[in-house]
């Protein structure tokens, strides 16, 4: 798949999502994708598995390709323009660490940054942020906001 396909995937993940959710919330189930994926990346690299390892770095960089896509800079200002330079570096910053010695190393600093950021979209959109979901289990390790909202969904269905 190309970069300018990978950009329209991404675009269109998101409008699919902002289509049935909020797009605050579309964003923080992105941001939780991306995390999710940079998680995977850096295990997979721990364990020589640098095919699925690239999968997973390429669909990260794809979905915040993505989500700079979507920035509106008409309304957005300077506040746009640092966002969609913030994106671009974490973009470049994925692609760059990709068989680095140190990769999984960097995927977690990367995922520590952008943790904040998804967390900032998490108020916005009145989700909790990873550190209240960790705390209301007890201090186990938040879920992606999909798998919470799949079961809440399926409990819902019951």
């Amino acid at each position: 798949m190309t970069n300018t396909q990978n950009s329209q995937a991404a675009a269109s993940a998101y409008q699919r999502a902002a289509a049935s959710v909020p797009p605050s919330r579309a964003v923080v189930l992105l941001y939780d994708r991306v995390l999710v994926l940079l998680q995977r990346a850096g295990q997979d690299i721990e364990a020589r598995r640098m095919d699925t390892a690239l999968d997973a770095v390429l669909k990260a960089a794809a979905i915040l390709r993505g989500l700079s896509h979507i920035i509106d800079f008409q309304k957005g200002g300077a506040l746009a323009e640092r966002l969609y330079t913030m994106y671009t570096r974490n973009i470049l910053a994925v692609l760059d660490s990709f068989r680095k010695p140190d990769a999984p190393e960097r995927y977690r600093r990367l995922s520590e940054g952008l943790a904040e950021l998804r967390d900032a979209w998490a108020g916005i959109a009145g989700l909790p942020t990873r550190a209240q979901e960790s705390a209301s289990r007890g201090g186990h390790a938040a879920q992606p906001v999909e798998a919470v909202l799949a079961k809440r969904s399926a409990a819902g269905r019951r």
